[in-house]
């Protein structure tokens, strides 16, 4: 490619030079000392044009467009790749597409048992489109102690994949002292299209 530009640069001097000496030229003697050479020089002049200057004119501007265009991304490469890796962090967090139909089922249930909270009713799940992702949530009704409700609660909203209590109901029990009945929203976010993001686990399997 430099060896073209210089080619360029050499050819368009060169035609520069021989428009300047026949401005001189035709202002002394005016035009009767161009007749013999304008027949015989426009010829290779033409060709020259077509076949040298032409072509390297319209190489030069492709070049000059797809440099402005790599300095443009190579400026905001940085930005792109710090976008890219914040999105991979999301994704990550979030539940795979195949587990949609039982994750929130599988979370509420495991981790109810291991505090040792009985779910009295589990409603149906219910889905809502959001953008390229899906809104997923679940109710629970269970009887259980302060203690034992707070540390469920937290468990499962600690979990490294995105979940969240929406909305809570909370009534005492008058007949019994420290005793509450509570129905939940635990809600989740699942990604609409897309393979699993690396380094994210599958849900296990359901609780029998």
């Amino acid at each position: 490619m430099p060896f073209l530009v210089m080619l360029f640069e050499k050819v368009k001097a060169m035609v520069m030079d021989m428009v300047d000496n026949a401005v001189i030229i035709y202002t002394d003697k005016g035009f009767e000392p161009f007749k013999k050479p304008v027949l015989f020089a426009s010829v290779p002049l033409i060709i020259i044009y077509f076949l040298i200057y032409s072509p390297l004119g319209g190489k030069l501007k492709t070049r000059t467009m797809e440099l402005e265009k790599l300095k443009i991304i190579s400026a905001h490469a940085a930005d792109f790749q710090d976008a890219k890796t914040r999105y991979a962090a999301y994704q990550r967090k979030l539940p795979l597409l195949k587990d949609k139909d039982e994750w929130l089922n599988f979370v509420m249930t495991s981790t109810s048992k291991s505090h040792g909270i009985v779910i009295d009713s589990l409603s149906s799940q219910t889905e809502s489109e959001v953008g390229n992702f899906l809104l997923v949530s679940r109710e629970a009704t269970v009887t259980t102690t302060f203690p034992r409700l707070g540390k469920w609660i937290a468990d499962m909203e600690n979990s490294p994949i995105l979940l969240k209590v929406a909305e809570m109901d909370l009534r005492k029990d008058p007949m019994t002292g420290g005793v509450v009945k509570v129905t939940l929203k635990l809600s989740t976010i699942f990604p609409r299209f897309g393979a699993q993001p690396q380094g994210q686990a599958a849900a296990p399997a359901a609780v029998q």
